[in-house]
């Protein structure tokens, strides 16, 4: 009965979704807050107490920030977030697994929006720790998910025409609207398709495309009607790749320059 009992909290999110938009329907900022506190309950009820559900900034360490960040999920075992003690923390982006944008509705502009926010995201530098623990996965996800949405095949047309002018792997990771849709791309499509890089597994499915993966990729996301069963999907594919992944740190001392004077011995 797990399906069912997800369909049932799916529901109960739209429920008080549409609670959101009739009672703050004149304070969109508040109804957006709402909407984010929503998702961020769900994540901490439903993630392990290993991962962190904040929001706020993520820093490189060349200086580049982030977007705002609605959600954010990082490894909270190994590392700590500046301004702690705030409700608006910084990570550093080593820490964090994955960027979590919130929108009532997913139309061709929010949809717009939130790949900026994907391609800055993505694009941030990052220099893990090099002695650290498991870490088997050096990316970070984005994930867009919309309360409301246009029909599947709207959804298929709209995505399709903005990724066409993306680079894999600055696309999102997963689009979702809980109730009805949701869409694989960028670098978890390409990893659920082909395999790690460099494993005997993504070797034999590129071979029988002569070596090129957007051939062997297709399109290069994937739109999935799942009606009640989407979240639930969702969570077993997002949960799935956060295991995969392993620990993640950021080592301190890349985020000071290389010529700082200390100090001195006394």
């Amino acid at each position: 009965m797990l399906h069912k009992y997800f369909e049932d909290i799916s529901s109960e999110l739209e429920r008080k979704s549409q609670s959101v938009r009739e009672y703050f329907k004149t304070h969109k900022p508040s109804a957006g807050a709402n909407r984010e506190g929503m998702v961020a309950s769900f994540l901490e009820n439903y993630l392990p107490d290993k991962y962190a559900i904040s929001s706020g900034l993520i820093l490189s360490k060349g200086g580049e920030f982030s977007n705002q960040a609605d959600i954010i999920v990082a490894d909270k075992m190994s590392n700590s977030p500046l301004f702690g003690e705030d409700n608006e923390k910084i990570w550093l982006v080593e820490a964090v697994y994955s960027l979590i944008e919130i929108k009532t509705q997913l139309t061709p502009s929010t949809l717009r929006d939130s790949l900026e926010k994907c391609r800055r995201f993505k694009s941030l530098p990052r220099e893990y720790a090099s002695d650290f623990g498991r870490q088997n996965i050096k990316e970070s996800l984005f994930v867009l998910w919309a309360f409301e949405g246009p029909s599947p095949e709207k959804i298929k047309e709209n995505v399709a025409q903005e990724l066409a002018k993306i680079p894999r792997n600055e696309q999102p990771d997963f689009i979702i609207v809980p109730g009805s849709t949701m869409v694989r791309a960028g670098h978890y499509y390409e990893l659920s398709k082909l395999g790690q890089e460099n494993s005997q597994h993504r070797a034999k499915i590129l071979a029988r495309f002569a070596g090129d993966t957007d051939l062997a990729l297709g399109s290069g996301f994937e739109v999935n009607e799942l009606k009640g069963n989407a979240l639930l999907a969702w969570l077993v594919w997002f949960s799935s790749w956060l295991h995969a992944a392993g620990e993640r740190r950021a080592a301190l001392d890349n985020y000071v320059p290389q010529d700082l004077i200390w100090g001195r011995v006394v």
